[in-house]
């Protein structure tokens, strides 16, 4: 294999590794400890803006590492990449699969509808709510 080849090669798997784990970890760090409580469906949002600010923080110092580093230190990075991109995706697989379901009760029914009350008509006005 070609010398350009190998490090085009060795350079996909870090990148790629380096923005998901970043943008991983830059979702849950803003998500917990910069979204203040309170914030509802913009709360979502706001955690997902960290991480991508933090992928592509991560993007940056990737390429950067892909251009600079030697071959082999390049072959130990993208190593440790898909090993820490196995790792993430355990991490979530384990906290998907201990999550309870949305029913407590073990059955897939849906609650009941509520119901909204009809308001009776006063006693004084015919029943199509005119007044006489």
């Amino acid at each position: 294999m070609s010398r350009p080849l190998a490090r085009f090669g060795l350079s996909l798997p870090v990148i790629l590794a380096a923005v998901l784990l970043a943008f991983a970890l830059g979702t849950y760090l803003g998500g917990r400890f910069l979204v203040p409580p309170g914030q509802g469906l913009a709360a979502p949002a706001e955690a997902m803006g960290y991480g991508l600010l933090a992928a592509l923080i991560g993007l940056a110092i990737s390429v950067l590492a892909a251009i600079r580093l030697p071959l082999k230190a390049l072959g130990i990075c993208a190593l440790a990449g898909i090993v820490g991109l196995a790792g993430l995706a355990a991490f979530v697989a384990i906290k998907l699969m201990a999550t309870e379901p949305a029913d407590q009760d073990g059955t897939n029914e849906l609650p009941p509808p509520r119901t909204t009350a009809v308001p009776e008509a006063a006693p004084d006005t015919p029943g199509d709510g005119r007044r006489p």
